[in-house]
């Protein structure tokens, strides 16, 4: 046991008692603590996160560890289960049912796992997550609790715009591609894609009130910078469709003119951010290494035969594992096998490293590590949220439900996307978006029933 293992242990027994004793005593507080918790998703960095276990491992997920969204939501958790909220609990919120089933199939892969221990800091992720989530749909139960949440998103994109701009135009310790504080700057662009189409539905319908009308403007475009500083290929393409899917949705569905006078003048900023940013954009496209392409596909590969071989995958969180130390390794160096004298001492050059990691496509990967099954309970899993995104979008008829309703779906879309390119949705701060925006569909559609009846 570690210093840092005592000290994460230690936050996390004083800090959720301290956040559920301040929502007894303080009531009032739920939804500016709604608000820090949606914006805490975007730090999972230290001093803010506490490892309790760690392994120096090339695959998703390294250990145990507290962050600070943890301790807001098992706060939250344990004041809602004694009656703090006063509302009825909604014990088993929508999709339940498939989240358990992705659990157990993620067990059922760590049965015959090499590294069955890597596989629980994963699974231990996926309890949290959904921890997250069933604390979402239990307090969001009216329009303030939900600005409240999109207040806090909206900072978590503000903030992490003045962290790129600070690193890239103040300090200059970033001169290629800004990361934010996020691990890599491809999570950073999926962050954010997650988050600004829901805002511009909501800027186009007048969601935003006040002074949050400005801010979320400066949001989506802030947004937008981050992006294209990540340059990220996938992303910028992912970004401007999704911004301009967002628009042309919004305004099919109740046409105002209003709302066509800010799609021109948002696609004229756009454009010219567009124009100042397209030297390195292009630059960016045509100097992209063909041997990272290459790689993805070897990877792939890889995940594709691991899934034939083993009926529930070679364990959660294994992929890495399994691919530096089994014969699948030659999956990814192939071509160099047949002219190579020894074939361990190639394993520990630098070139025989080099293009270990993990699958850059997450169905692949879930493929790899919990099986074929796995795989389609995870597709299931998450075609369910967006059937069902679809679904109250065409009921909602409130023009700012509605909105963040269109924005969700269409920041579930570029995760979707993202995802047969890379397997950022397990990382700890995707990961919690997509559970909390998650959360946020299902009580918006939960709000607009109960303002029916």
């Amino acid at each position: 046991m570690t210093v840092a293992s005592l000290l994460g242990i230690l936050t996390f027994l004083v800090g959720v008692p301290s956040v559920f004793l301040t929502l007894f005593s303080l009531p009032k507080l739920k939804n500016p603590l709604l608000a820090l918790m949606a914006f805490s998703t975007c730090y999972v960095k230290k001093p803010f996160y506490q490892e309790i276990f760690f392994v120096a491992y090339r695959g998703v997920d390294r250990g145990f560890g507290v962050t600070v969204a943890d301790l807001l939501f098992f706060g939250f958790f344990v004041w809602i289960i004694f009656g703090g909220s006063k509302e009825k609990i909604i014990w088993a919120p929508f999709n339940s049912l498939w989240w358990l089933a992705l659990i157990i199939v993620s067990i059922l892969s760590l049965v015959s796992s090499p590294v069955a221990y890597y596989g629980l800091f994963t699974l231990h992720k996926f309890v949290r997550g959904y921890v997250l989530y069933w604390v979402i749909v239990n307090l969001v139960r009216d329009r303030e609790a939900l600005k409240y949440v999109i207040y806090g998103l909206t900072a978590a994109v503000l903030f992490q715009t003045a962290v790129v701009i600070w690193a890239k135009y103040v300090t200059h310790t970033v001169v290629n591609r800004s990361l934010g504080l996020f691990p890599h700057p491809n999570t950073l662009a999926m962050y954010v894609d997650l988050i600004i189409p829901m805002l511009l539905a909501l800027v186009l319908s007048d969601g935003f009130t006040g002074q949050w009308k400005k801010l979320a403007s400066i949001a989506i475009l802030g947004g937008l910078v981050c992006v294209i500083f990540t340059k990220s290929r996938a992303a910028l393409i992912i970004a401007g469709a999704a911004l301009g899917g967002a628009t042309f949705l919004s305004i099919i569905l109740k046409p105002t003119g209003k709302k066509i006078a800010l799609a021109m003048v948002g696609f004229l900023l756009v454009d010219i951010i567009g124009l100042m940013a397209a030297p390195k954009i292009i630059e960016r496209f045509q100097k992209a290494p063909e041997a990272s392409e290459l790689t993805r596909k070897y990877f792939n590969h890889a995940a594709h035969a691991m899934a034939n071989d083993h009926l529930f995958g070679t364990g959660l969180n294994s992929y890495s594992w399994t691919l530096a130390n089994t014969e699948y390794y030659w999956f990814v160096y192939a071509e160099e096998r047949d002219s190579l004298a020894d074939e361990e001492e190639f394993k520990e050059t630098k070139m025989g490293q080099s293009r270990l990691g993990t699958a850059h496509h997450i169905y692949y990967l879930f493929a790899a590590e919990t099986g074929w099954p796995g795989m389609i309970v995870f597709i299931i899993f998450l075609a369910s949220y967006y059937f069902h995104n679809v679904i109250l979008l065409f009921q909602s008829r409130d023009p700012f439900y509605q909105s963040v309703l269109l924005g969700l779906l269409v920041g579930f879309s570029t995760l979707h996307l993202q995802g047969l390119l890379e397997w950022i949705f397990r990382q700890t701060q995707v990961f919690f978006l997509f559970c909390l925006l998650s959360g946020l569909m299902v009580a918006t559609g939960r709000i607009m029933k109960e303002a029916k009846s």
